[in-house]
């Protein structure tokens, strides 16, 4: 901040520093579903469909068409807001395809539960 001059224009980016509760959380979620279905085998299969059905993606044009490639959700990638944002979309997606009719009240009681469970935060 010494260095700027007065009146001198620079640009700030704000951000929400991730919580690393709430990463727990989603993979306290993940847990849950794998064992409540039948489908995927693996939370890294799971992760995988999730980030492609909510749109966490980032496309790549090639001579053949366009991809969409998984993005990632490290929290150098995301800050806490993007991450609500992500994980509200992804509760979503697990209530309308993965378990549908389940209610997303009721999957975050079981996330509560599990996370008192091993300790963590609810």
């Amino acid at each position: 901040m010494r260095r700027l001059k007065q009146g001198e224009i620079v640009e700030v980016e704000l951000t929400k520093p991730r919580n690393p509760q709430f990463h727990k959380k989603f993979f306290a979620m993940l847990q849950i579903v794998l064992a409540n279905q039948e489908h995927y085998q693996s939370i890294d299969d799971l992760l995988a469909v999730c980030k492609l059905r909510t749109g966490h993606t980032r496309k790549i044009q090639t001579a053949h068409g366009i991809y969409e490639v998984p993005e990632s959700i490290s929290f150098a990638a995301m800050d806490d807001v993007a991450f609500g944002d992500f994980y509200d979309r992804a509760v979503h997606w697990v209530c309308q395809e993965v378990i549908p009719g389940l209610k997303r009240n009721g999957l975050d009681e079981e996330v509560q539960l599990a996370l008192l469970e091993f300790g963590g935060e609810a």
